[in-house]
């Protein structure tokens, strides 16, 4: 463990004025300089570069412990844990003689079971706080739990540990009119959570400052009414302000923004092209691994992943006057071969009992309990996101959606349909003993609702035009929003990626309770199950297509519904609201068994056809059964051919003239 009373001291915007230094001392450096410059002085340095290593995580989401990782030779790696990554850090400190800033780049919350009594505990400030982060920002799912969790986490922070992370945001903004923020904005202030921080290391004034991207605020729909203004003029003030009146030597950007290959979509490139002033972006949000750095103008981007499976090393020479030069930079694989730091471990083993007694006894679970065997290696959430398409792991969480409703509550009832997005399905489920801590970070996200954390599952009623302007989310949103890639169960849907955006999806089959399938009925009310978290985001449905899908979920009877009926929605199950994770454990417990375990079907292990790309640039194709945005599309080609014939035709008439 790091003694942090040897740490030079952080100094915060409101530390007041540097004190100037004494006008003797400037004197007598004028002087030296003089007498070098005649030889007649022996050579003295003035300004000497100083040396400084960022050491640098992102979108850790309460990954104490080590997770599971598919190796190219099919075998199953642990690999990241907290533990590890201490013993890394403390390594590269040592490697620099101390002369290192640690820094998060946000998402440090949700994602394992450890989260799961982050408002009374702050587990993960704890930890980072021991393990010496000198700073970090929030990320969008770090306000998964509202307001009134945020604000848990922070008092909870505070009353539990003596040394923390310097939180730092520049682009959140309270709301003026609505009091349900109001308790957070006082926990920014006790804990308290700046807009940027100065830290001094080595001799060199490092300014830092946290941001929260658009595509982040927009999935950042539980921190209402917090809002967050636009990150780039925010980094403008903020980098005005640490440059002219805090003279800082380096500006550290923590931006929980991301960096997409497709440049329109590369938020931290386009802010490190309008924002020139910045040294270092820290990236997070879309748990990219750059195993070089990028660089645009004087700005160095920088990312390590997800889940503390990667430390990142810069290492940096910074000299007044000059660019910022860098002498290193690599990604630390944190496996097996990485010592763990011992009271770190100790601490996490302490955690885990902690979990099991204050949320999964609620439950009837255990931390290790093995639900079922998986023969199988099923496909990666990264290979997904690599190369988007229908997962049998999706296949496998919406199937389960829908057999644990129709189970519920004693009795059998038909669901036509199930959806979940790529964002909400986490982790992946490998060959051998699936678990309950394996479950739970597959299906990990969620509020707390009726008392305990975990996204709840819903049951709404979407027309047949309804269901298909969701569909369409698939083939003209997920495209650039990769999280935004859907899985179904109960349906059989067929697109064509070359037709007009908003109107690709050609044809849409429903199972019925004899399990046929049949063509999607435009007026009929089909029962869909969600996810509470899907739930809360399809108003973003239209805002992302313009206001041409326009979707509108309904209660049984017909009825329109909103955000406010969810409770009424939530699927209950012996007085219990029925959680996504549970659901998946109940459907993995009820296979049939083979070798005295549940034993997950093969049918699990690839796609089975249930979205279907059929590209086809056939006129007939692109047009049959089109909607408004097809016809006018084509209304407006016709007219442009047209028109093109007649002024050709104006023109040779004119020649022949």
């Amino acid at each position: 463990m790091i003694d942090r009373h040897n740490l030079p001291r952080v100094l915060h915007p409101d530390s007041g004025n540097r004190p100037e230094k004494p006008r003797r001392v400037d004197l007598l450096l004028v002087i030296a300089s003089l007498l070098a410059a005649l030889h007649l002085f022996p050579t003295v340095a003035f300004a000497e570069p100083g040396r400084l290593t960022v050491l640098f995580t992102s979108d850790l989401h309460s990954h104490f412990s080590p997770h599971h990782e598919l190796a190219s030779d099919g075998s199953i790696l642990d690999v990241g844990g907290y533990a590890r990554l201490a013993g890394a850090i403390e390594q590269e400190r040592k490697r620099t003689d101390g002369n290192t800033l640690l820094v998060d780049a946000g998402d440090f919350t949700q994602g394992t079971l450890y989260h799961t009594v982050l408002q009374e505990e702050a587990l993960e400030l704890r930890l980072m706080g021991a393990m010496g982060y000198d700073a970090a920002t929030f990320g969008n799912h770090d306000f998964d739990f509202r307001p009134s969790g945020a604000t848990g986490m922070l008092r909870a922070a505070r009353a539990k540990a003596q040394v923390l992370p310097q939180l730092v945001i520049s682009n959140l903004r309270f709301s003026t009119n609505d009091p349900g923020d109001a308790t957070l904005k006082q926990a920014f202030r006790d804990y308290p959570v700046r807009g940027y921080t100065i830290i001094e290391r080595n001799g060199l004034r490092i300014g830092i400052f946290g941001l929260l991207g658009k595509d982040a605020a927009e999935d950042a729909s539980f921190a209402r009414p917090v809002t967050f203004s636009d990150p780039v003029e925010a980094a403008r003030k903020t980098v005005k302000i640490l440059k002219e009146r805090e003279k800082v030597d380096l500006v550290v950007c923590l931006s929980h923004s991301g960096t997409n290959p497709d440049k329109a979509h590369s938020e931290d490139e386009k802010l490190a092209t309008t924002v020139p002033g910045i040294d270092v972006i820290v990236s997070g949000h879309t748990h990219t691994i750059l195993q070089t750095p990028i660089k645009t103008g004087k700005t160095l981007i920088v990312s390590a992943g997800s889940y503390g499976t990667w430390l990142g090393v810069l290492d940096l020479m910074v000299e007044k006057g000059r660019d910022v030069e860098v002498t290193g930079y690599r990604l630390r694989k944190i496996d097996a071969s990485v010592p763990e730091e011992a009271k770190i471990a100790r601490t996490i083993d302490g955690f885990r009992s902690l979990v099991e007694e204050r949320y999964l006894s609620h439950f009837g679970y255990h931390f290790d309990q093995a639900l079922a065997f998986q023969p199988f290696n099923g496909q990666t959430i990264e290979e997904t996101y690599a190369n988007p398409a229908e997962t049998g792991l999706g296949n496998l969480v919406t199937d389960a959606y829908r057999y644990a409703v129709e189970q519920a509550e004693g009795r059998h009832r038909h669901i036509d349909a199930a959806v979940d997005v790529l964002g909400c399905i986490r982790s992946s489920l490998f060959k051998g003993d699936i678990r309950v801590s394996d479950v739970f970070q597959t299906a990990s996200l969620g509020p707390v609702q009726y008392g305990y954390c975990g996204n709840t599952i819903i049951v709404v009623y979407l027309t047949g035009r309804d269901l298909k302007n969701l569909l369409e989310v698939h083939t003209s949103i997920a495209p650039s929003k990769k999280d935004a890639l859907l899985s179904v169960s109960g349906i059989r849907f067929s697109y064509n990626p070359n037709r007009v955006p908003f109107d690709r999806v050609t044809s849409v089959e429903v199972e019925g309770a004899d399990h046929s399938f049949r063509p999607l009925e435009n007026e009929r009310r089909y029962s869909v199950a969600i996810n509470s978290y899907l739930a809360n985001l399809i108003d973003l449905v239209s805002k992302k297509s313009f206001g041409i899908l326009q979707i509108t979920p309904r209660d049984e009877a017909g009825n329109p519904v909103s955000a406010k009926d969810e409770s009424r929605l939530t699927v209950m199950r012996n007085g219990e609201p029925l959680r996504e994770w549970v659901a998946l454990a109940e459907y993995l417990s009820s296979f049939p068994e083979k070798n005295g375990i549940p034993t997950v079907p093969e049918r699990y292990a690839k796609p089975e056809g249930r979205i279907v790309a059929e590209a086809s640039w056939n006129p007939v194709k692109l047009i049959a059964g089109g909607n408004w945005i097809t016809i006018t599309a084509a209304l407006l080609i016709v007219a442009a051919v047209i028109l093109v014939i007649f002024v050709v035709r104006r023109i040779v008439v004119k020649h022949r003239n």
